[in-house]
């Protein structure tokens, strides 16, 4: 031991002297104090010489932990802290360059990932991330939603409704879907367009492979602005297409300089000569060749006309001519309409290129000329009108003349003149027929005129019909010569079929013959031509029709007899009527033997239950024939009413009501035993207050006053609860007929 000593326990230097100042310090502060002081001081700590330790091989790690060395050898650091201390500065230097760096660079990825992530959800495309599922061979069978952006949530649903499901559990399906992805496998992408329904949009999508393995990325571009505008154009160039095939129209060029005419060979004007090559679906023909096949009377107009638009007279032209074409069998013309403009010029300003259309207007041409022969017709028509409308005039004029002549003169007649009075009355009834036979034959030809000449089919007992027009034709017949009769050759026979109409037929038929025959007879029929077939006639012994005139007789305006009354419409009619009916109609006549007028019908065989049966009824109302009936009588017009008390007040009692509520009140009042019934009344019509009478009495019969003139109208009262109608202008003695059938039907009477 050089200095004796290995150590010892001893206070630390710091801790002595911070003692020791403590002390003095102390001191100090008291002088007057004396005596002596202890001081106490920490324990000491372990001190030890460390060169001796190492020197006789002490473990310096068994000496307790607060061990003090002395002369202990300097660390690395004591010994270098003058190089250490620089390096260490210079490294907190770049430490903190470094981490600058870092953050920068993390700034700058933060930024990437902002802007990346702003993109991905602004941007106005769809994303969807995809992982795909593979069966046992590799086959994608089906996939998982994993990653949406937001525009997939505006067009398509929400992320919660859709991340982490299959595809095939959603309940939408693509068919082609899973071939498609499996088709990627060899491609870098895929695309394809997909209309969403839900949205009416069209989509475009592209699928490529993500860079994570299994994945796939979706991107759907809305490109429905792009499809619209090509579906247009699509479909303006085929209707464009469409519209140069349908008109036959062809497009064409003309080099002036190579004297060439460059036309489509799909077209089918024949004005090339004969066939060249086709290049392009063009062909190309020498001008003289064009203008070889156009007809001989119009080449020189037409290449006068080309010139001038050449020469820049014109800025463009439109011809028709005629060309020679090779169609079928033969050689014939066929008419073009060219039209034609300069498209190019050359440098000293002359006309280079010529374009232009042909048009074949061969059924245009026919179709004028058609035309022109319907005009001709039509003023032909026009004049026949003109001259219709004069015999209207006359034809009216001439039955009012009657009337209101022989009116004036009723009224001044005395009592004593019954006789002559009675012949002035025939003579105002037959012109009133004759004014109401023209005015329905007027109504007839603006309904035909219009196309709705309507048809009202029912159950017809033919038989029935022809002994009631026997009767209403003898009632007209004014010459004794004459003879009408009704010959009956089936006991039975029903149809199906328009019986207005029907009547109407056969009515005019024996009309003309009452006109045209002064002596003689007048015999209409029916019988059976066929199973399916109604023959119908009308023959008399009349003037007959001359030969030549027979084709001319079911002309409109057509009168044979220009003194005969008639407007030259009711056989006409006829035709019309019988055509639509499902008949043919026709005459055979000869001149000064007289004339059948015949049609036919279909027939179809129907039972006659239906009339039968509204002959019975079941609870007939017994009525003493000596006592006066009453008839309730529902007019809101004065003189309307005022005529049927003239008629009907020596044999009835009547009441008056002047509309449809009085007339069902007055029905309460006094039971009437019979109703008539006017249609058009102010507060309550003739169908709502027949309705509440029907409510009241089943049985009483009512019978409707109408003006109408249509036959819906009679099938229309007839089912709303009316037995009967009569007609205005009304005529008494059919009035009175119908008013007594009615009562037999609906009344016993007891004698």
């Amino acid at each position: 031991m050089p200095n004796g000593i290995i150590g010892g326990c001893y206070q630390k230097d710091d801790v002595l002297t911070e003692k020791l100042l403590t002390t003095i310090e102390q001191e100090l502060k008291n002088p007057s104090r004396k005596g002596t002081r202890t001081v106490e001081m920490p324990s000491p700590i372990p001190v030890l010489n460390y060169p001796d330790m190492e020197n006789f091989g002490l473990d310096i790690n068994s000496c307790p932990p607060d061990t003090y060395f002395y002369n202990k050898p300097p660390t690395f650091l004591e010994k270098n802290w003058l190089y250490i201390i620089p390096l260490a500065f210079f490294a907190i230097c770049l430490y903190i360059l470094w981490l600058k760096k870092i953050a920068k660079e993390r700034n700058a990825r933060l930024s990437i990932m902002e802007e990346y992530n702003s993109l991905f959800k602004n941007m106005p495309i769809i994303y969807i991330k995809e992982e795909l599922i593979y069966n046992k061979d590799g086959k994608i069978t089906d996939f998982i939603f994993r990653e949406v952006n937001p525009i997939f949530e505006k067009y398509i649903t929400t992320k919660d409704n859709i991340l982490g499901k299959r595809y095939s559990t959603l309940g939408t399906s693509y068919p082609r879907l899973m071939d498609l992805y499996n088709s990627l496998r060899n491609k870098k992408e895929l695309s394809f367009q997909y209309y969403l329904e839900q949205k009416k949009i069209y989509l475009t999508v592209i699928i490529t492979y993500s860079h994570k393995q299994g994945f796939l990325d979706v991107f759907c571009v809305d490109n429905t602005e792009l499809a619209q505008v090509q579906q247009a154009l699509h479909s303006t160039n085929h209707k464009l297409s469409t519209a140069l095939d349908v008109a036959n129209i062809t497009p064409w060029k003309w080099d002036l300089t190579k004297h060439t005419i460059l036309c489509d060979v799909n077209r089918p004007i024949e004005i090339c000569g004969s066939a060249l090559p086709a290049e392009e679906q063009q062909l190309s023909v020498p001008d003289s060749s064009y203008f070889s096949n156009i007809c001989k009377q119009d080449i020189n107009r037409v290449k006068n006309a080309y010139q001038k638009l050449i020469d820049g007279e014109v800025p463009k032209i439109k011809e028709e001519f005629r060309v020679i074409s090779n169609k079928g069998n033969s050689v014939h013309y066929e008419w073009v309409e060219v039209q034609a403009t300069i498209d190019e010029y050359d440098l000293n300003g002359k006309a280079k290129t010529l374009v232009g259309s042909s048009l074949i207007i061969t059924q245009r041409k026919a179709m004028e000329n058609d035309l022109i022969t319907a005009k001709e017709k039509a003023e032909q028509s026009n004049k026949l009108k003109s001259a219709f409308l004069a015999n209207m005039s006359h034809e009216i004029r001439t039955p009012l003349n009657a009337i209101v002549g022989f009116s004036g003169i009723l009224a001044s007649m005395t009592t004593e003149q019954e006789e002559e009075k009675q012949e002035y009355i025939q003579i105002i009834e037959n012109n009133n027929n004759l004014l109401l036979q023209l005015i329905n034959d007027i109504l007839d030809l603006s309904k035909i005129e219009a196309g709705v000449l309507e048809f009202t089919n029912s159950h017809v007992d033919v038989n029935k019909l022809f002994l009631d027009i026997e009767e209403s034709a003898k009632m007209r017949n004014q010459n004794p010569n004459v003879s009408i009769q009704y010959k009956q050759t089936m006991p039975t026979c029903c149809i199906y079929t328009d019986k207005n109409r029907l009547t109407q037929v056969v009515t005019n038929m024996i009309n003309n013959a009452i006109k045209f025959t002064q002596k003689g007879y007048i015999e209409f029929d029916y019988y059976l031509q066929n199973a399916e077939t109604l023959y119908f006639h009308v023959s008399d012994t009349g003037c007959g029709i001359p030969a030549e005139q027979l084709n001319r007789v079911f002309e409109r305006f057509v009168k044979l007899n220009n003194f005969a009354q008639g407007t030259g419409l009711g056989l006409s009619i006829c035709q019309t009527i019988i055509t639509n009916m499902g008949g043919t109609i026709g005459v055979k006549s000869k001149e000064g033997e007289g004339s059948t007028f015949w049609f036919t019908l279909p027939y179809h065989q129907i039972e006659n239950q239906s009339l039968q049966g509204a002959q019975n009824l079941k609870n007939p109302r017994l009525v003493d024939k000596k006592d006066q009936l009453t008839i309730l009588i529902a007019e809101d017009n004065e003189s309307n009413y005022k005529l049927f008390e003239t008629i009907l007040k020596r044999n009835y009692t009547l009441i008056h009501a002047w509309d449809g509520e009085e007339a069902v009140q007055l029905f309460k009042q006094h039971n009437p035993h019979l109703v008539l019934m006017d249609i058009n009344m102010p507060k309550m019509d003739g169908y709502e207050a027949t309705k509440i009478i029907r409510e009241m009495s089943p049985e009483v019969p009512v019978m409707a006053v109408t003006a109408f003139a249509y036959a819906e109208d009679e099938q229309h009262i007839l089912n709303s609860g009316f037995d009967a109608y009569t007609s205005k202008p009304i005529q008494a003695e059919l009035l009175q007929k119908q008013i007594v059938n009615l009562l037999k039907k609906h009344f016993l009477f007891l004698y």
